[in-house]
């Protein structure tokens, strides 16, 4: 079997933490990196963790990985309303990991954005979303795959109430709503995203909800 390597950002968040337990028991995947602020708790003979003593990027080393799974973003809520800071999570620290998985071999990389990114867009959350996968897209990875999910269930520890909210609404409207709108498991997700980053297709891809639930083999 070949060896794989694949470096996981955003292992603590919703989709992040379930894509490390899924990647840890993946026989096709050899050894899981994760980019850490600090020390996970999670302790594997596959796992190795790089721990960032600065910003995000100053966890990354000079070795060589096959893969990247990218699932960096924060809400401009927790950013205390920031906009500069959220689009240094959600635009700058992505294309800044783009850049380096280019320079280290990396044949895929998988990254979630969102339903609606648009970089001429006058949402200020579609246009950061937008402006990403442009840039991203311009470092030219033999591989990239771009997720446009839906809104997300599963159980996130940090409190977004109007989530919440939106999801029972969502849910209960669902049969009404076009597929690509309906909510997500965020386990498909995570699942789509590990599966994009170990055999995904050459080129640029994006995917909406049946793309991704049929990438992620359900």
């Amino acid at each position: 079997m070949k060896n794989t390597t694949v470096l996981l950002a955003g292992a603590t968040g919703l989709i992040g933490s379930t894509a490390l337990q899924v990647m840890l028991g993946d026989p096709r995947i050899t050894c899981v990196i994760a980019l850490v602020r600090k020390p996970l708790s999670t302790a594997h003979p596959k796992l190795e963790q790089w721990v960032a003593t600065g910003d995000l990027l100053t966890g990354l080393r000079d070795e060589r990985v096959d893969g990247v799974v990218c699932a960096l973003g924060t809400t401009i809520r927790n950013v205390g309303g920031d906009q500069q800071k959220f689009i240094h999570v959600d635009k700058d620290l992505v294309v800044g990991l783009a850049r380096w998985a280019k320079d280290h071999g990396a044949q895929r990389f998988a990254v979630v954005s969102a339903i609606g990114a648009d970089a001429s867009s006058r949402v200020f959350y579609n246009r950061v979303k937008g402006e990403m996968e442009r840039a991203v897209e311009a470092v030219g990875l033999p591989a990239l795959h771009i997720f446009h999910p839906s809104i997300l269930t599963g159980p996130r520890q940090e409190k977004r109430t109007g989530e919440r909210i939106g999801i029972v609404v969502m849910n209960a409207i669902a049969p009404l709503l076009p597929q690509r709108y309906r909510p997500m498991p965020h386990d498909v997700l995570a699942k789509a995203l590990i599966n994009a980053s170990v055999e995904g297709a050459v080129g640029v891809h994006r995917y909406t909800t049946d793309a991704i639930v049929k990438l992620a083999g359900l």
